[in-house]
């Protein structure tokens, strides 16, 4: 599968290097606002830092004890492996495993921390999405279907303290099993996730918002609620594990979303390279954390399923 992914970023990327003018890209980097692309970053990681403390309230609603500082450290670290290991879950992993070790009973209240964290960003990224069809010419059918799915999942998310006892305790099994376990309609995971959802979508703005800047530093001009589409639509398409963390999706997704709303291409393609130098710029404290951590040596633990003392 690792190679399947690489194939297809690569020849979404060759496809991209192909039809669009890559001299144009790299005046337009040449002559980018710098200013522009620090401020990019500061977004991104002030947003990390949000989702790190969203992540902090979903564990302790379901009976975790952690520390916030401590939480924040395994976040970046998370990103950092996101961007290095074959798909988003390998870092989602790798945060599950430090947040469970040491810990007595504490495996399946760890996964499920990571998932739902995960789930309550898109959450936000649903509400957002929604929030910006509003603003844009948009086909009513598109509207009408996406519209309809937030407004779906928000009534699984509102009756779940009235169906999720129920399934659990129907009787299924398996590897699954140790969800039953998990205190979902518990007061404190309810006040938890719902106290989550404003911050995913405060990450989610930030994230657009980030974009924005890195648009205006290559001169790409448009609305901030046609940012808004386009990044998280892409954040969607790029999540599904088909290509190696999403690149090559993510840029075709940009620039195909861009010239849609009447952007250059060469613009939306110089904004993705930025794009990806943030990221990187923004996973710097993942690698500060690794290496005082043990470097590759806690990667090995992770995959082995073991444990230490650190």
């Amino acid at each position: 599968m690792l190679w399947i992914k690489l194939l297809l970023s690569a020849l979404f990327l060759a496809y991209l290097g192909w039809t669009l003018d890559l001299s144009g890209i790299v005046e337009l980097l040449k002559t980018a606002d710098w200013q522009l692309v620090l401020l990019a970053c500061f977004c991104l990681i002030f947003g990390q830092v949000l989702s790190a403390v969203r992540w902090a309230w979903l564990a302790r609603g379901l009976g975790l004890t952690v520390v916030v500082a401590k939480k924040i450290q395994i976040y970046f670290l998370g990103m950092f492996l996101s961007l290095f290991l074959p798909s988003i879950i390998g870092g989602d992993v790798a945060r599950g495993w430090l947040l469970a070790r040491g810990k007595d009973n504490a495996g399946w209240p760890a996964a499920a921390s990571v998932i739902l964290e995960r789930i309550n960003g898109v959450v936000g990224l649903g509400l957002l999405v929604s929030f910006c069809m509003f603003f844009l010419d948009i086909p009513l059918l598109w509207m009408l279907l996406w519209n309809g799915g937030v407004l779906f999942l928000f009534v699984i998310l509102l009756t779940a303290p009235w169906w999720w006892p129920r399934l659990a305790a129907s009787g299924w099994s398996g590897k699954l099993s140790g969800w039953k376990a998990l205190q979902l309609t518990s007061p404190e995971f309810q006040s938890a996730w719902w106290k989550s959802l404003p911050v995913s979508l405060l990450f989610q703005m930030l994230v657009v918002q980030a974009h924005v800047l890195l648009g205006m530093a290559v001169g790409m001009e448009l609305s901030w609620f046609a940012y808004g589409f386009m990044v998280c639509l892409v954040a969607l398409a790029s999540a599904i594990p088909i290509s190696f963390n999403g690149f090559g999706i993510r840029e075709a997704g940009y620039v195909s979303l861009a010239t849609w709303f009447g952007a250059s291409a060469e613009a939306a393609g110089a904004m993705a390279a930025l794009w990806v130098l943030v990221l990187l710029v923004a996973a710097i404290p993942g690698v500060i954390v690794l290496w005082k951590m043990g470097g590759t040596k806690v990667l090995q633990r992770v995959e082995t399923g073991g444990s230490d003392g650190i």
